[in-house]
């Protein structure tokens, strides 16, 4: 027996990097994934890759940057499958690589929308129905960035710091 047989995995950021390696490996060890991004053709390809390998996948177009597409994702993914059994949110944006005074107010909020807001608006949804059905996991993933910052990766390394510190 693999060891998320019948468990539902929802990956926010599942089309390509971490997310898609992630969404790869729950459907490997049995789970059903639902996989949210903003890239339609590569959320595609990805639950094609988990469909020719066996694995029972579905991709919701979603920006976690928009509270009722959250919404709508989390319930679509139970809609389809019954549950949310475990949550890994992955999607952010690295931003500008340039020095925090050149970059701009839309720069700054692009980045904090997606990457801060983002990852909660998506525990808030994955937190209501997991609390509803009586179990869940969720796994928010961060970067180094949070731990160690850089120079020309400001809004990014604010958010990861942030998220680092306040939500593990």
């Amino acid at each position: 027996m693999k060891t998320f047989s019948d468990r539902v995995a929802l990956i926010t950021g599942g089309t390509s990097g971490i997310g898609k390696a992630t969404a790869l490996a729950f459907a490997r060890e049995g789970a059903k994934v639902a996989i949210a991004g903003r890239r339609q053709l590569e959320g595609e390809k990805t639950v094609q890759i988990i469909q020719d390998q066996g694995g029972d996948a579905v991709f919701i177009q979603t920006d976690v940057a928009k509270a009722i597409e959250v919404e709508a994702l989390v319930s679509s993914t139970v809609a389809h499958y019954g549950a949310l059994d475990i949550a890994f949110n992955n999607a952010g944006i690295q931003g500008p690589l340039k020095r925090l005074i050149e970059c701009t107010e839309e720069e700054f909020y692009s980045v904090i929308s997606i990457n801060l807001k983002g990852l909660w608006l998506s525990m808030k949804y994955e937190i209501s129905q997991m609390l509803e059905q009586g179990h869940g996991v969720i796994v928010n993933t961060s970067s180094s960035f949070g731990l160690l910052g850089a120079p020309t990766a400001s809004f990014y390394a604010m958010a990861s710091e942030f998220c680092v510190s306040r939500f593990n």
